[in-house]
């Protein structure tokens, strides 16, 4: 790394992060955020906002993307709300076992491998996205719901908060916070005004 011309990276936060950990001089990093098909991932008014539901794009078995603490905060929210998590269906996936640890096996679903399009049909149903992660490079699935026009609830970790003010269109919560996740996730459910106004600009 430290031989290279130019170091390419996704966020202000990684390029920090490579500067420090690989000794790589600041000037020859440079930040390219990554981009999306807006055109793809764009709002659709035909599919029908399920106001009880909220999406997660993450694998429970990467302890990074923070899927334990999200169910958690799921049983501490209200329970009418629904999570649809987009992650590996097999029954050996821990997060069944956390879901019926916490009770909630029954509001939660997963999905298994998904196409794109049918991705984006989620993301364009969900009432709010949650990205629980524990620390992130970029953050795509934020910037794919924004895009979508679907509001966003993630931690402050990594490059999330950095992502999340370039697009202003959902809140952070602390890490590994899962009281903390679920005030978040209710304090959006409750106001579906201001859902429609970050959608907005999150879009």
């Amino acid at each position: 790394a430290r031989r290279l011309d130019r170091v390419l990276t996704s966020s202000e936060w990684s390029a920090r992060q490579i500067a420090a950990d690989f000794g790589v001089a600041p000037q020859r990093i440079r930040n390219v955020y990554n981009g999306i098909d807006t055109e793809l991932y764009a709002p659709d008014a035909g599919v029908h906002k399920q106001t009880d539901e909220l999406l997660c794009v993450g694998r429970a078995n990467d302890p990074n993307k923070g899927i334990r603490t999200l169910i958690a905060a799921l049983a501490r929210s209200d329970r009418r709300l629904r999570l649809t998590l987009v992650d590996d269906d097999h029954p050996h996936n821990p997060v069944f076992k956390w879901a019926r640890a916490a009770g909630v096996a029954h509001r939660l679903r997963v999905t298994g491998r998904v196409a794109t399009d049918a991705l984006v049909d989620l993301y364009r149903r969900a009432a709010l996205v949650v990205v629980p992660s524990r620390t992130e490079g970029f953050g795509l699935p934020a910037v794919e719901a924004m895009a979508c026009g679907t509001p966003v609830v993630a931690s402050r970790a990594g490059a999330l908060p950095e992502v999340m003010e370039l697009g202003g269109g959902g809140i952070c919560v602390p890490p590994d916070d899962p009281v903390a996740l679920a005030r978040g996730i209710e304090e959006l459910m409750g106001d579906a005004t201001r859902r429609a106004q970050l959608a907005a600009q999150a879009r």
